[in-house]
């Protein structure tokens, strides 16, 4: 009889711990969903950072300058203008990472500060080398020579070996990070960012084959490989920002665009791009041929002049009047400054051509 009643209250005991057990699981679970809904709700409610936009004064704008130093920035900003384009500047990919994985980005910080005190917006040109990732496929062919312009034997912006990149992930990559600094969105933003880079630019002139001036060593299908890559990068980290197709030099050798067109590159620019370097139809600053040549692969977007030179300034005004009835809507000048360093009066209300109907 002792043992039967021991058994039962064992398991009077054991059905206790179990219903304990059971309301301890139940509390803490309950708890658990109190914490998630609790962090859910403190989530939601984080403020979102605000997203910056460069400001209407300056999209309205159609006035730039080519600058190769930040000392011309002041000068920029009291001809009118709201936009620079530094040149060659420092948005290389060998100067941002010069080993791979290792980004610095004290150049391209110093600039974006020092144009946006002065009410100024950036449009970058993208130098796709590194010289650490051309070594990795290419060899001597992709070398300029010693007469390029930019040919560095000591501190170098642009690497002598000018071939596309080997490794287009880590190209990607640097895209990706140059462009999440500057594009305004909250994150992984520059520290202070005001204004920020929605327009970027890929290469210059990359039919260029110059011996003292050559900014790509590739054909036509290589040029589009890069914009193809270089477009998914910077869409990939910034949806709303605007990639800016080379600038056609202008100097007759429209073979090349022609091939860049056929072979769909303009699938992957915004933004066309045209110079006037007194080559040219100067009345409309290139802008006339350019537009029939887009015209002609049914290539319907906007145009800008990212490098406008004339020898002699009287026309200036008129040209670019002409220029932006043929369908620019932005103009950069190369030249600021007269001989005697101040700036060209023929500058002075130069922001009423943005209004010619």
């Amino acid at each position: 009889m002792l043992i039967g009643k021991d058994k039962h209250k064992n398991q009077i005991t054991v059905l206790i711990c179990l219903i304990l057990l059971s309301t301890f699981l139940l509390i803490i679970g309950c708890a658990k969903k109190q914490t998630a809904q609790l962090n859910e709700t403190t989530e939601q409610n984080k403020p979102i950072p605000a997203q910056k936009s460069i400001p209407l004064s300056i999209e309205n704008n159609c006035i730039g300058f080519l600058i190769g130093t930040m000392e011309e920035i002041p000068l920029v900003a009291k001809a009118g203008g709201a936009w620079i384009r530094p040149h060659p500047g420092p948005f290389s990919w060998e100067l941002i990472e010069p080993k791979k994985g290792t980004f610095d980005f004290t150049l391209t910080d110093d600039l974006v500060k020092t144009a946006q005190y002065y009410n100024i917006a950036i449009l970058p040109t993208i130098w796709p080398y590194a010289s650490w990732d051309q070594a990795k496929c290419h060899g001597e062919e992709c070398l300029v020579t010693e007469e390029d312009q930019f040919y560095s034997k000591d501190r170098i912006v642009i690497p002598n070996s000018r071939c596309k990149p080997c490794d287009w992930n880590a190209y990607k990559k640097f895209l990706s990070e140059l462009v999440e600094r500057y594009d305004g969105d909250g994150f992984k933003d520059m520290p202070g960012l005001q204004i920020p880079i929605k327009y970027w630019e890929i290469l210059n002139e990359p039919e260029m084959r110059e011996k003292d001036l050559t900014f790509f060593k590739g054909d036509e299908k290589e040029y589009v490989e890069i914009l193809k890559y270089s477009y998914e990068a910077i869409k990939s980290s910034c949806p709303d920002c605007k990639v800016v197709q080379g600038g056609c030099a202008g100097n007759g050798k429209a073979g090349f665009w022609e091939n860049v067109f056929t072979y769909g590159g303009a699938d992957y620019f915004d933004i066309a791009n045209i110079h006037f370097i007194t080559h040219g139809d100067k009345e409309t600053l290139n802008v006339k041929d350019f537009k029939a040549l887009l015209d002609k692969h049914n290539i319907k977007k906007p145009i800008w002049v990212t490098e406008a030179e004339l020898t002699d300034e009287k026309n200036l005004i008129e040209y670019s009047k002409n220029a932006i009835k043929a369908g620019a809507t932005k103009i950069f000048f190369t030249k600021i400054l007269m001989d005697d360093h101040k700036i060209s009066p023929v500058y002075k209300n130069i922001t009423d051509i943005c209004n010619v109907p």
